[in-house]
């Protein structure tokens, strides 16, 4: 039987993270250049998306420390206020005097997000049964696709009769919208005690059959 009510929570959470990740990729880099920002700093500007590569460097304290849903619920509502602050300047204004608020701003909201992401992959993991699991990694890649689509494309052909504080007024609106059903969500997560790993377990996990090739397809 199809677990709606998870795959529903799943599509909402995605499409939450994806929309401020698809603002910040797609419609910021136009709005930057129309207020004569150089190439090479909006170039630079890339690297605040650096959360997003390095999450696995803080991904098992959200495992020992608290719950799924307190993280994402906590991220989310973070990365709402983050939206909301930088609305209080106008986009010239963040440019010309403060760009470390607008640099800064985006930094925190990947931070976020990211942290979001790797609670809700847990609790898909943990929760969805193996059968489903392909259903929902479909949900997973949907539901991001159509929140950059929704924080990118649409906000940015709507900038001109938005402008810079209505727009992100409406993306921390709708990121807070989908975040709503995770306020619903079961706290039902228990820490584990996990072995200590050793080189050997290292060394059997290489040796698997086939695991070479998988090393390149990730590493490509």
């Amino acid at each position: 039987m199809i677990n709606i009510q998870q795959f529903g929570l799943l599509a909402c959470l995605y499409v939450a993270q994806g929309l401020p990740y698809g603002f910040f990729t797609q419609a910021l880099p136009a709005l930057l250049r129309s207020e004569g920002m150089a190439l090479e700093t909006i170039g630079f500007a890339v690297f605040l998306v650096l959360p997003w590569a390095i999450k696995f460097m803080w991904a098992p304290a959200l495992d020992k420390y608290g719950t799924r849903k307190q993280w994402i619920l906590g991220a989310n509502l973070i990365a709402v206020g983050c939206m909301v602050g930088m609305s209080m300047f106008e986009l010239s204004e963040l440019v010309t005097n403060r760009v470390y608020i607008l640099f800064g701003g985006f930094f925190l909201l990947n931070l976020f997000t990211a942290t979001q992401d790797i609670a809700t992959d847990g609790m898909a993991v943990s929760r969805l049964s193996v059968d489903e699991r392909g259903i929902g990694n479909g949900i997973q890649v949907a539901g991001y696709r159509v929140g950059m689509i929704l924080g990118g494309g649409l906000l940015l052909a709507w900038f001109t009769v938005l402008g810079w504080q209505y727009s992100m007024l409406l993306l921390a609106a709708m990121m807070f919208i989908f975040t709503l059903p995770a306020f619903m969500m079961e706290q039902r997560d228990h820490h584990l005690e996990q072995e200590k790993l050793h080189i050997k377990d290292f060394i059997q996990f290489v040796k698997q059959p086939h695991l070479s090739l998988w090393v390149m397809v990730l590493l490509t």
